[in-house]
């Protein structure tokens, strides 16, 4: 054991009720930096492509890292991994629960469930045991009142409980995993795979101490990063992660009536000041955060009184706002609302509602097909409705459900024209016509269209990391040198992924790298520079590269929307602007070291002392 790590593996089987632990291999986990590193080596070794998402092969994989549960600032963070069943490639959504805390505290560093159960069931993770307990009571509930009634159910009011909804029950493929406190592993339909495995709710709950190795270290780097952040983030406190609506629609990053337009006239009623100045009543944090961006809303009056529950991000305020046409800020509470108790994405159903309306809008579905709701931009009560359809998967909502790529499919009549997602993940809602790295950074992300696993834009908005050699303030709307800002972003966000900590803290907070480094060091004991972490999150980006590859992706994969490359944006910040996307590409595929068709080079693998990946580019 080290300090930082329980040392066990975790691995439940649901088809046949065994329960087995392993050691953590902690030389391998020194060399991937952490639990998402190691799940990436066990996806790639053990899953056959021929193992469908929602078969009883599948994995499903809770990861924490090393800083998971320290005293650290923010060290919250752990990871649902598994093959998506949206986008058929590495599925993963990291989120501050504390279901992961309690389970390093149980003394599992990483769970892994199999198989696929004969009937309803939780998991009871203790420092007792584990045990799979009946959950037919449960099945059908919501998520939070699942997650009452599990901890009722165990007379364990501290133990902290993740679970699915009715969409994940009934494997709509826009399923999240929703967790007590709130916070959502919102992407790629991982809710349906856990849905799939008849597996309602994970519960956890320990007493055992997270060793560190050097706690007087440790406090000195907390003191540091907390001296830094508390300055930098006062406004995300404040106002929450939509603080900036009304600034992103000014600079031209505000996702408009399905990536069509750049302005729009209601973005001052959807943002963090006016949820601030009407709604607002508490603010969140996550366990260890100094910052609380999360937000606790209350509707006393109008048609979506009485709603009182966990507020909308950015993410959501935009998905199904701006990018559907809605301004009104009481319906995208409740929007939000409903998604948390569905257990579904609240990127991927807006990204797909927003479709669905163009669709309506261009005469390619009409109300015999929506089942009489009118998809018309702005309609917000038609925006709920619609989400009610696609949590119970009936209606056309069965047809939503399925995120916009697959909707396109069955819909036809030159719906694929207006689906905005890359390999089947809906784009999330920052603006590739206004940072081209962006669109860079969606093609080329390991889980489809993703903008946390990159933040490429950051340099461009002023935002730098001298760390890591961005120093200077770049031009969004060039395509020079991008390749190397999103190669050295996405290194530097699969690091900060692993840790376990949050990227607000790091990133936006502007706690440095080298003081994240010696926090590294601190937990585990193990000395590392930077350039060692930058390493290891380029191995971790460059394994689930390879397990995309195993899985059938191909170079013409890695693209995007053709509105975003053929059609100009019509107005605001970024008129005119279209995605040079090739030349992009092109020059960041010779930085990764991958060939001219997308493929992992074995030159590359082996100077990253990955050897053993070798055999699956072959």
């Amino acid at each position: 054991m080290v300090g930082g790590f329980a040392g066990r593996i975790l691995k439940v089987n649901l088809s046949n009720r065994r329960i087995s632990v392993e050691d953590l291999d902690l030389s391998l986990a020194r060399n991937l930096i952490g639990c998402l590193g190691v799940a990436s080596k066990i996806m790639l070794e053990e899953l056959d492509p021929s193992v469908e998402p929602l078969s009883p092969e599948n994995k499903l994989i809770l990861a924490t890292g090393p800083l998971t549960g320290s005293s650290a600032p923010a060290a919250n963070k752990s990871i649902f991994i598994s093959r998506s069943p949206l986008t058929n490639i590495w599925g993963e959504s990291i989120f501050s629960a504390n279901c992961g805390i309690e389970l390093k505290r149980a003394g599992y560093d990483m769970l892994i469930v199999e198989g696929r159960s004969d009937k309803p069931v939780y998991l009871w993770i203790h420092d007792g045991g584990v045990e799979i307990r009946d959950a037919g009571g449960i099945w059908g509930m919501e998520t939070f009142p699942a997650c009452d009634t599990v901890k009722n159910d165990l007379n364990e009011k501290n133990a902290a409980v993740v679970s699915i909804g009715p969409a994940g029950e009934k494997l709509v493929r826009l399923s999240c995993i929703i967790s007590d406190n709130g916070r959502a592993a919102g992407r790629c339909g991982l809710g349906a795979v856990m849905g799939s495995k008849r597996l309602k709710a994970i519960a956890a709950r320990g007493a055992k101490k997270i060793d560190v190795a050097d706690p007087e270290l440790l406090d000195d780097c907390r003191e540091e990063i907390l001296e830094v952040v508390r300055e930098n983030l006062k406004a995300f406190s404040e106002y929450g992660t939509s603080r900036g609506v009304t600034a992103f629609e000014e600079m031209g990053n505000l996702p408009i009536k399905n990536w069509t337009r750049g302005r729009f006239s209601g973005a001052a009623n959807i943002s963090g000041v006016r949820m601030a100045e009407t709604i607002l009543i508490g603010k969140k944090a996550c366990f260890a955060c100094p910052v609380a961006c999360g937000r606790y809303v209350r509707v006393s009056e109008g048609p979506y009184a009485p709603l009182e529950g966990y507020g909308p991000e950015y993410e959501t305020i935009a998905a199904l706002g701006s990018l559907c046409m809605n301004d009104n800020l009481e319906s995208i509470a409740k929007a939000n609302d409903l998604c948390n108790r569905f257990g579904l994405d609240t990127i991927s159903v807006g990204a797909t509602i927003a479709f669905a309306m163009e669709c309506y809008e261009k005469g390619i579905i009409t109300k015999d097909d929506t089942g009489g709701i009118e998809l018309t931009w702005g309609n917000h009560e038609a925006i709920i409705k619609m989400i009610e359809l696609i949590g119970r998967r009936e209606g056309f909502g069965a047809i939503l459900g399925e995120g916009s790529k697959r909707a396109a499919e069955k819909i036809g009549r030159g719906a694929e024209n207006y689906a905005m997602h890359v390999k089947g993940l809906e784009i999330p809602m920052h603006n590739p016509y206004r940072f081209k790295e962006m669109g860079l950074q969606y093609a080329t992300s390991e889980r489809g269209a993703c903008h946390l696993r990159g933040l490429s834009m950051l340099p461009a908005r002023g935002i730098l990391i001298p760390d890591i050699g961005l120093d200077k303030k770049l031009d969004g709307f060039t395509i020079e040198g991008k390749s190397h800002v999103v190669k050295i972003m996405q290194d530097a966000c699969r690091m900060i992924d692993a840790l376990g900590i949050c990227k607000f803290i790091v990133l936006f907070g502007k706690a440095s790298l080298i003081t994240l480094t010696k926090l590294y060091t601190a937990v585990t004991g193990w000395e590392a520079t930077l350039e060692d972490l930058m390493r290891a999150g380029e191995r971790i980006w460059m394994l689930q590269r390879v397990f995309n590859v195993k899985m059938g992706a191909k170079r013409d994969d890695d693209s995007l929307p053709k509105r975003f490359l053929e059609e100009p944006m019509v107005d605001g910040a970024a008129k005119n602007q279209v995605v040079e996307l090739e030349p992009m590409l092109k020059e960041y595929y010779a930085e990764r070291g991958l060939d001219e068709n997308g493929k992992p080079m074995e030159k590359k693998l082996r100077e990253l002392n990955l050897d053993f990946a070798v055999k699956f580019i072959k």
